[in-house]
């Protein structure tokens, strides 16, 4: 009996240290995941994409595109990242922003490495230096990316749960019953909407060669998808060199503040250049009309500025916004916080009260004090006094956005738009890369208005004649010989 009990006891004292010396939580996670020797990981697959700030209704899910093909390869040391792209049109017929319609497939090459983020696929990489955090945050929210970064912060897990910092952003981490990275969550900021949710699940995990790794990836920003992904190969501990090009290592820092440019294109009509983004400034007998309010807080600071500068005896008083795309409302609350009013679609306030509503605790940004002034339009506005006329106009059934406007100059003959046609730099007109549904349809609408343009000004371009656009997209009609 003695015998017995002896080895009854050494039994439960040796289940009781087996249980003690069990990993659990973040140690639990990279046993259960092979995160511990993984240096690199590349991995491929297939599914949709979505335009994050380029919904065809404000408020609406993100215009979805087909990826054809998604590879990512992460070395975890140096650190670095290369992300490749093949998306093609998603929405038949096209339906809101984000570069579409698209004619030919997309493919995007992005890179980070350590500090340095660049662009591929032109004659030579594109320096992305304001890029670099970003890039650098999806190495560390990647499944293994968390763990390591916890690992090596000593993070402790309540729970199934955890945090780490990446790139100044709290990451929450998720884990499943099988300690596997179920979930990451942080928390984003954008100059339209503030601070917004980013959820990123990982699920149906598969074993490669010790590594546990998702097959697939749904990524949700604001709510919204904007990557689903099928996973079909994973390659660990993948040979993943990316040595940082000699023209991007000696690019400068960006610029402190938004650089702005102004030119007179006619009598008190100015074009205020900025961000990539193009604004008009309108003069009238005793004060200034903005067309359009794009990109950024910073970027409408600077070009208030500088009309101020030029035109020195007339307030700003009104911005027209053609559209409630992050791109070209990102300016707008500037506007709000000077108290100049903003005249938009009808379609557009309230989601414009709501965004501007909402916390902006990530990143500093204009101040909301000031409740915003929105005269809306329905079909046409006209804004007029003894000296200049400015008429705006709804395009009901456009493609690109619900509740988009274009604003015309009748004595100046100058058409300013949101997106239809992006005149490439130089001589060149066409844009192959484009499909020409927005175009022809906003070429239907200024027929149907019997508007008579001589040049255009669109916010992402060149002013140039109004044929380019015709010509671009083989648009017949008595306007095209003008």
């Amino acid at each position: 009996m003695r015998h017995i009990s002896a080895l009854v006891a050494g039994i439960a004292l040796a289940v009781a240290v087996a249980g003690c010396s069990r990993p659990t939580g973040v140690a639990a996670a990279a046993d259960a995941m092979g995160a511990t020797n993984l240096n690199s990981i590349q991995f491929s697959g297939t599914g949709a994409n979505f335009a994050f700030g380029q919904a065809y209704s404000p408020g609406g899910p993100w215009p979805r595109f087909d990826v054809k093909s998604y590879t990512a390869a992460v070395d975890y040391q140096a650190p670095a990242m290369r992300l490749e792209m093949v998306r093609a049109q998603g929405e038949h017929p096209p339906r809101g922003g984000g570069a579409q319609p698209f004619a030919v497939d997309q493919r995007t090459v992005q890179v980070v490495s350590g500090t340095f983020a660049w662009s591929e696929g032109g004659a030579q990489p594109a320096p992305n230096p304001a890029a670099v955090d970003d890039r650098l945050r999806q190495i560390w929210v990647t499944p293994h990316g968390v763990v390591k970064a916890a690992v090596a912060g000593g993070v402790t897990a309540t729970g199934n749960t955890f945090t780490v910092k990446a790139e100044n952003r709290d990451v929450k981490v998720t884990l499943d019953d099988q300690n596997l990275v179920q979930k990451v969550e942080y928390v984003l900021s954008n100059s339209v909407i503030g601070d917004y949710p980013v959820e990123v699940t990982y699920s149906d995990y598969a074993d490669y060669g010790g590594v546990k790794f998702p097959k697939h990836i749904v990524e949700k920003q604001d709510g919204f998808e904007t990557l689903d992904l099928t996973v079909t190969d994973v390659k660990p501990n993948a040979a993943v060199a990316l040595p940082v090009p000699a023209n991007v290592s000696s690019a400068p820092a960006p610029p402190a503040s938004v650089a702005v440019t102004i030119e007179k294109v006619a009598d008190g009509i100015w074009s205020v250049n900025g961000a990539g983004t193009r604004s008009l400034a309108v003069e009238f007998a005793d004060h200034i009309v903005m067309l359009e309010g794009p990109t950024s807080d910073a970027r409408s600071k600077a070009a208030n500025e500088l009309v101020r500068k030029t035109v020195p005896s007339k307030p700003i008083t009104y911005v027209v916004n053609t559209h409630a795309h992050y791109d070209h409302a990102g300016g707008l609350r500037q506007y709000v916080a000077e108290g100049i009013t903003v005249i938009t679609h009808e379609s557009n306030k309230a989601f414009y009260e709501q965004a501007w509503a909402r916390p902006h605790t990530v990143e500093d940004t204009a101040p909301t004090s000031n409740k915003p002034t929105i005269e809306t339009v329905a079909d046409k506005k006209v804004l007029s006094d003894r000296t200049r006329t400015v008429e705006l106009y709804f395009l009901a059934g456009h493609g690109h956005h619900t509740g988009q406007l274009i604003a015309y100059l009748p004595k100046e003959r100058i058409l300013l738009y949101g997106d239809a046609y992006n005149p490439p730099a130089g001589d060149e007109i066409r844009t192959p890369e484009r499909g020409p549904e927005y175009a022809a349809q906003l070429y239907q609408k200024i027929q149907e208005l019997k508007l008579t343009p001589t040049r255009i000004a669109p916010v992402h371009g060149r002013v140039v004649p109004f044929q380019n656009m015709l010509i671009a997209f083989g648009l017949n009609g008595p306007n095209a010989t003008r």
